[in-house]
């Protein structure tokens, strides 16, 4: 739960329109009627109503039904007076405070016209999706409050099923809130207790907890306690203990100056691992233990120096090649090799120049590091208003590669590198024509030429690496044409009777779009000839045949390939609105001269490619699927399936299923790999779930989640138990998840998921 202090400070303001009270004092007059008075307070027109008012020596009394209303802010008690002496102005009897859409409620409240100071008794209040109530309430100074027997909650029930208790709260306005002697409750019950907890004014989040078992770690305890650093600066302490590794902590930072867009985080953690292990085979022997002290330090930026120039960071640093296995694994998915950047950008309308340092700070990992590369990016713009356009890129860079030394069937001797450098000066410029012949038939010629020049290459021969001689070459300069021609055109036809409200069609038009690109390259130097440093990657994906999006510079060689094939699609109205009810995109392509990418050999080398398809068909708010596949039809090659699915069945029921299956791919092992997953509300207060990924080539049920879900009304209790079958051994992990529903702006001090506690994903995704 989180109790941002903004609600406190409009509550306090409320209590500064007893300031209008003083009106009472300087006007009051013994009466034994009803009366009322229209004054002014300052600027702010001031209206009294009571039954009675009277003097008593130093004391002006109103009582019976007051009302004092003044500007948005109207006050409700059963008795007010001044005493003229002290300057004390109290309220009391069922005071109710009503200022705009908020209300607070309470028993007396008292305020010092000189002093400014302000105390008050059993107040409540409700504003956004929180309740708050404290037994009494100090100002002690102009921005400064404390409050006493504080309870907070989202539940807006006499009897919460989630609430947070504090023996004392300390409210700073526009700063930060402290709470000290904080007791957490699901129900009537104390789950949790804190010494202390801080809020800072711009944070969502101030404290975390997550409590689980894993395989891997044992018993587990995670925690993040936040911190101001300054007005746009975050910090966050956390402490841990895994019962199988040790403890562990961390100092985490999160910047953000949102008038020009700049950012930074910091994340950094340290723990002495208890059972560190060894590294992996392919690493080194059993015997290369990996060292207890374990660490990551990762910082990433972006500062903005003025409107067109910013610099970029991406640092990190890592103790071993296993420490996000162990203790992060969904960074892992999303960088496997984390290199670090450091570059400066100049951005205008038409171009971009980058100056980057790219650098490999990690021991264990192979690297391509670039120290440093200077870049100018030419967006494609016309020339000279024309209908030609240009295009253009311009990079020189000292390369080096780290990679590792071939040694098949030793696993005794210790990993081992080997690097080899060069200086590359690569220059591509091209020039486009778009036009219509025919008033329907679009072309798009493109010619291009890229001149590269490398102070290093290969020597005669092809040397395996790790050879002294590899990258001894001289100098060579490569010189690389490209011609190309993409052509399309459009049919449609409307089919303005069709109906079917269960599938959710008004109407139907079908979109038929052929389409053929084709590339013409010729280099003067294939890659076998060239260190491999830019490469292509391997992919079970065609790679572009276009330039600039092409990007690896040194695996570019000579081809002739014609890519052709078919859109598809079918539209429908709704909610007047074109909505795309179904799309299919088949292609493939015919290569007359076939490409040797030199080092990346291709997963489809055939005359002929697989034939690709992505299919997307989304006919209604609650179905969903997705289609890629690959199928060797005219060549040798081999076979993928990637499918997905959602569909809700009934209102309490929502299933999805998906496939990837992968065969005779020479890059990937075969894989016919089955997800899927359901969740079925059971009651108003009651949901089971479960996920299961489930490998048919191993037998392998690589990860299985199974859940259930308690409905707090503003919360949602979740017990999971999760499973995942690995080669070396399983990890097994049982998981509290307590998640406030309905509010997603407002986030939990308590959240109880370690995969999600320890990865980037808190941060925003830059």
């Amino acid at each position: 739960m989180v109790v941002r202090h903004p609600l406190f400070a409009a509550l306090f303001r409320a209590f500064f329109a007893l300031l209008s009270s003083v009106v009472l004092c300087a006007n009051a007059a013994p009466s034994d009627r009803a009366a009322s008075g229209k004054l002014f307070a300052g600027d702010a027109p001031l209206q009294i109503e009571s039954r009675q008012t009277s003097r008593e020596g130093n004391l002006a009394i109103a009582q019976g039904d007051v009302v004092i209303a003044v500007g948005d802010t109207v006050i409700y008690c059963d008795y007010a007076q001044c005493d003229t002496t002290t300057r004390d102005v109290m309220v009391s009897g069922d005071v109710r405070i009503y200022r705009g859409d908020k209300i607070f409620s309470g028993d007396r409240a008292i305020y010092n016209l000189d002093t400014k100071r302000i105390s008050g008794s059993e107040f409540r209040t409700a504003a956004g999706p929180f309740m708050a109530q404290a037994h009494s309430l100090v100002s002690t100074g102009p921005d400064t409050f404390e409050a006493s027997g504080g309870l907070f909650t989202t539940d807006n029930s006499s009897d919460p099923g989630f609430h947070l208790r504090a023996r004392k709260v300390r409210i700073f306005r526009n700063d930060h809130t402290e709470y000290e002697d904080v007791m957490v409750y699901v129900g009537r019950t104390p789950v949790f207790w804190l010494p202390y907890l801080y809020q800072p004014a711009s944070s969502d989040q101030s404290f975390s907890i997550a409590p689980g078992s894993r395989s891997n770690w044992g018993a587990f305890l995670l925690t993040r306690f936040a911190f101001p650093v300054s007005a746009d600066t975050i910090g966050g302490l956390r402490l841990d203990y895994l019962t199988k590794r040790g403890a562990g902590f961390g100092v985490d930072l999160a910047q953000e100056n949102k008038a020009n867009g700049s950012w930074g985080r910091l994340r950094s953690y340290y723990i002495d691992d208890q059972t560190p292990g060894n590294k992996p085979p392919e690493l080194g022997s059993p015997t290369n233990p990996i060292d207890p002290k374990r660490f990551r330090v990762s910082i990433q930026d972006r500062s903005f120096l003025s409107e067109t120039v910013y610099t970029t960071i991406n640092f990190n640093k890592l103790s071993d090649i296993n420490f996000y296995r162990d203790f992060s694994p969904s960074e892992l998915q999303r960088d496997p090799n984390p290199e670090s950047v450091f570059a400066l950008t100049h951005l205008e309308e038409n171009h971009t120049l980058t100056l980057e340092m790219r650098k490999q700070f990690n021991n264990d990992y192979e690297s391509n590091d670039a120290l440093p590369s200077l870049a100018l990016d030419l967006k494609r713009q016309p020339i000279l208003g024309s209908k030609v356009f240009y295009d253009g890129e311009t990079t020189v860079a000292k390369l080096r590669r780290k990679q590792a030394k071939e040694n098949p069937g030793n696993t005794t001797t210790p990993f081992d590198f080997f690097t080899y450098d060069t200086v590359r000066i690569d220059s591509f410029h091209q020039l486009t024509y778009p036009q219509t012949w025919g008033g329907w038939l679009s072309v798009v010629p493109k010619v291009g030429v890229r001149a590269t020049h490398y102070s290093a290459s290969l020597t005669e021969g092809r040397l395996a690496p790790g050879d002294p001689l590899y990258g001894k070459g001289g100098a060579l300069e490569r010189f690389v044409g490209n011609l190309g021609m993409e052509a399309s055109f459009k049919l449609s036809r409307s089919f303005d009777s069709v109906e079917n409200r269960a599938w959710g069609l008004d109407g139907l038009r079908h979109i038929f779009q052929p389409f053929g690109n084709l590339s013409l390259v010729s280099a003067s130097d294939d890659p076998t000839k060239l260190l491999p440093i830019d490469t292509l990657n391997p992919s079970s994906k065609l790679p572009a045949i276009d330039f600039p999006q092409f990007n690896s510079v040194d695996s570019i060689t000579s081809w002739d390939i014609l890519r052709f094939g078919v859109r598809n699609r079918l539209q429908t109205r709704r909610d007047e609105e074109t909505l795309n009810w179904l799309e299919l995109e088949s292609f493939m392509d015919m290569r007359i001269k076939q490409p040797e990418y030199g080092a990346a050999v291709s997963a489809d080398a055939g005359a002929y490619s697989n034939l690709s398809n992505r299919l997307r068909w989304n006919p209604l708010p609650w179905l969903g699927v997705d289609l890629d596949s690959q199928l060797p039809v005219v060549d040798e090659g081999f076979s993928e399936f990637n499918s997905s699915s959602n569909v809700q069945l009934t209102r309490d029921l929502t299933v999805n299923l998906g496939n990837r299956y992968v065969s005779g791919n020479r890059y990937f092992n075969n894989s016919n790999l089955v997800t899927g997953g359901a969740r079925l509300r059971m009651s108003d207060n009651w949901t089971v779930g479960f996920e299961e990924n489930y490998e048919f080539v191993t037998k392998n049920a690589e990860y299985q989640r199974y859940s259930l879900d308690r409905d707090l009304r503003s919360w949602i209790a979740s017990l999971s138990l999760v499973l995942r079958e690995n080669a070396s051994k399983n990890d097994v992990a049982v998981l509290l998840t307590l998640t406030l529903k309905d509010i997603p702006k407002f986030k939990l001090p308590l959240h109880f998921d370690p995969e999600a506690t320890n990865s980037a994903s808190s941060s925003k995704n830059r």
